[in-house]
């Protein structure tokens, strides 16, 4: 029954150094994610909503009025977890885990009220130029060749377990935004952006 596993544990462990790691910016989908100060639009209270939209509501002849409530803040999140193994032998199991850590670039953008998103394209953008506004150029999503490794040796105990997640760290910018033409609101809500900076696999091992 050991040999088994431990013929499953590895078949496993090669799957995963030979996939690649892929940064996925939908964070709504994550089973974790803090932010290290502020909060998320989808946070916004309606009472919050009416106090910022005074900062975007002096009229202009054309273009959009922007109020940001956070810039940059850090964010550190779980994607998904791999796998996880209870040891519940009375021997130890040997595990063998090559982490791949790369760089990774990805943004998503979101919206309330009557702000829209393009996401025809190949890269998503905020309807009516707002991206423009709020000088977003680093949009399209990469991979950096350049990407580090490390082997593990993790021997699992009677008694303790192995778990094996992707993890990463990205920043929030969100705030209000309104779109004057000819002195007319045309559009008004609120906008955030996305972006991760890295994501890694992560292995921890835990006593129960």
């Amino acid at each position: 029954m050991k040999k088994w596993f431990l013929f499953l544990l590895v078949l496993l462990c090669m799957t995963v150094n030979n996939s690649t790691l892929k940064a996925d910016s939908d964070y709504k989908a994550y089973q974790e994610i803090e932010l290290e100060s502020g909060k998320f639009l989808s946070e916004y209270t309606e009472k919050e909503f009416k106090e910022y939209y005074k900062k975007v509501n002096k009229r202009r002849f054309f273009g959009w009025r922007v109020y940001e409530v956070h810039k940059d803040k850090k964010v550190t999140y779980k994607t998904e977890t791999l796998f996880s193994y209870y040891n519940d032998g009375t021997t130890p199991i040997e595990y063998t885990y090559k982490r791949t850590k790369k760089e990774s670039h990805s943004q998503s953008l979101s919206s309330t009220g009557s702000i829209g998103i393009d996401a025809s394209g190949s890269v998503a953008k905020f309807k009516g130029g707002l991206s423009s506004s709020l000088k977003i150029t680093e949009t399209e999503k990469y991979d950096a060749s350049n990407q580090e490794e490390t082997t593990y040796k993790a021997s699992i105990d009677p008694g303790t377990m192995l778990t094996l997640y992707i993890a990463g760290e990205g920043k929030i910018s969100n705030g209000v935004a309104c779109k004057y033409v000819f002195w007319i609101r045309n559009k008004r809500g609120g906008y955030e952006v996305f972006t991760i900076t890295t994501q890694y696999y992560r292995l921890e091992k835990i006593k129960i």
